[in-house]
Formats: C-alpha cells, structure tokens, sequence
C-alpha cells in the first residue's frame, strides 16, 4: 500500500508538472504588447505642457550593471550582478541622480525593474517611483514572468514620470523577436505619453541582440511609420531612449577586441522621414560594452541613447551626463525641445 501511494503520488506530481509547464509556456510566449498592459498613476493638480519641453532618458540596466558587472549576452561570464551591495549602491545613486531632476519635464527610462533574481530583490522601480514621487506616470512592463513563484518573478518595461498633466497613454506594440529568455518573450513596444498642447512624448527600447540587426531595423521602421501619421495628425512628437543602434560617429579610445562588437549596428537613415532629426551627443557616450566590468579606455563606449524629433520640434540643446558608468551600462542624455508653428 506504502509503494502504491508512493507510485500514485509521484504520477500525480509529474502530470501537475507538466500542466503548470504547458500553461507556463502558453502564457509566456505571448509577444503582443496591448494598451490594457499599461499600467498609469495621476498626480494631482499638475500643470500643462508649454511652448518647451526638457526630457532625460536613461537605461538603468534593471539596477544590476553597475562598472563592476558584465554580462553573458554581450560576451561575459555572469548573469547576475557582483554582489546585493553592488545593486544597492546602484539603486541609491539611480534614486539620488533622479530625484536631482526636478527642472526636468518628462523622465523616460528603460530596463526599469522591480525586484527579482537579476537584482537580488531590490526593487529599483520602487525607488524612483520615490525619486520622482508627485508626477503622473506610466509603466508598461516589456518583460514580465507569469506562473512563476515569488523569488524568480522578473518584471521590467519602460517608464514616463512627467511633472506636466499626461492627458492620455498607450503603447505601439513593435514586432518580436522568435526566442525568448527562460521561455518569456519579450513584448517590444514603446510607451506613449500625450500631453496638452499637442505634445506627444515616446519612450523607446529597441531588441539588442538581433542577428544583423533584423527585428531591431523592423521594429524602428514601424515606429517611425506610426510617428510619422502622429505627426501628420498635428502633433508634435518626441522620441527618446535606448535605440541600440548607433546614433552618432564617435571614436572614444578603447582597446576592445572586434568580436566583442557583435551587437553593434549604425542607425539606418533611410527610416527617418522627410524632416526628422536625430538628437544625440557625440561627445559624452551613453552605453559602454559589457564583456567585462567597466574600465575607462579598454571597455568600448559609444552612442546609441538619445531622440528623434518631428519636423515641427526645434531642438535647442541636447547633452549626455557622464556618471562614469558607476550605476547601470548607459548613462542619461537630456533634450530641451520647443514646438514650431504648425504649417
């Protein structure tokens, strides 16, 4: 009878683990970013958009990619960060940097996670969310495990806090890529935040480790598509974040090998429409290589953060910050944009 309850409770575990594996493969495999995925919090009493905008985005590499990390995915050997101090100090100086940009409009950031394995537990998200309490918000998590215990959930996307009244949000859902990480397809799309005076303010984070650049190049053309009718429908667009293509020619001294460069593509000009421009600094990087930790000189450096601007957006100033590379793999870039007369 011991050996029969044995037999009975064994096939009864296994034919419960491959239900929960078939669901959790069913679910996660499901790439369409939908606007009900869009997650918003308002402030109250905030004031409108103006005549000029001053944007920042940063990529805050989920917390975890500080200079003393590297990365598999780009030629390293760990998947996970030096240590849980080493997160938390990069959580600490991402929290400090952010809640020193009060003069700041609107924060566009990527790789905005909450707590999970690849940051040791601590919820960065939380933090801003702190760093830049008072302002309207939106969340749209690209990559987010279902079906998962507690301790291995990961959930991370794209984040819009603006100190002036977002009057409307959605997301562009962008093509997938086949694969996914542990089973979990990443859901591309960029977040859109529509405020008053016809502003429209888009964050963007394109795939990375596309062969030839395929879905990333596909991806940029259906956005600029998309921007292109927002446009024509008289608003005045901006196009900020994580492109991972190059968005200027730069030549920072480096000593890393070629074969680390794999990933690396130049922007494709023939996707920008009649008119629009690309805001980006050549002169302060804004993503360093990550097969090893972070050395000034030997890790490759170059631009691949900063904005597309409409036709009617003049661009006044464009700047990066140079941090060093101390808390995450990019590093912010800053725009101030004003509205032209519409035509």
């Amino acid at each position: 009878m011991a050996i029969r309850r044995i037999l009975t409770w064994t096939a009864g575990a296994v034919v419960a683990l491959g239900v929960w594996l078939g669901a959790f493969l069913f679910v996660n495999k499901d790439a369409v970013a939908r606007p009900g995925d869009l997650v918003r919090v308002a402030a109250a009493d905030l004031p409108q958009a103006g005549e000029t905008l001053d944007i920042v985005t940063w990529n805050l590499g989920y917390g975890g990619l500080g200079a003393g990390s590297d990365f598999t995915a780009d030629g390293g050997t760990h998947m996970f960060p030096p240590s849980r101090r080493a997160v938390r100090d990069n959580v600490d100086a991402i929290e400090q940097f952010l809640a020193g940009q009060d003069d700041v409009d609107v924060v566009l950031l990527e790789e905005l996670a909450r707590a999970g394995p690849v940051n040791y537990q601590v919820d960065l998200k939380a933090q801003v969310d702190r760093a830049l309490a008072g302002r309207d918000r939106l969340f749209f998590a690209d990559f987010k495990t279902r079906l998962l215990p507690w301790p291995l959930r990961m959930e991370h996307g794209q984040g819009v806090y603006s100190r002036v009244a977002i009057e409307g949000g959605d997301v562009v859902p962008l093509p997938a890529e086949d694969s996914g990480i542990f089973g979990v397809r990443r859901r591309y799309a960029s977040t859109v935040a529509r405020l008053a005076n016809g502003w429209t303010i888009v964050s963007v984070h394109l795939a990375a480790f596309d062969a030839d650049a395929e879905v990333r190049t596909r991806q940029l053309r259906e956005l600029m598509t998309w921007a292109e009718r927002e446009y024509r429908s008289g608003r005045y667009v901006v196009i900020g974040g994580d492109w991972n293509l190059q968005l200027a020619e730069t030549d920072f001294p480096n000593t890393t090998e070629e074969r680390y460069l794999f990933w690396l593509f130049p922007f494709p000009q023939d996707a920008l429409p009649q008119g629009w421009r690309i805001a980006a600094d050549a002169t302060i990087p804004s993503v360093r290589t990550n097969y090893k930790p972070y050395v000034a000189g030997e890790n490759y450096v170059t631009t691949i953060d900063g904005f597309i601007v409409s036709p009617n957006v003049a661009v006044e100033s464009v700047h990066g910050f140079d941090l060093g590379f101390r808390n995450s793999d990019h590093q912010p870039v800053r725009i101030r944009v004003r509205a032209l007369p519409n035509a």
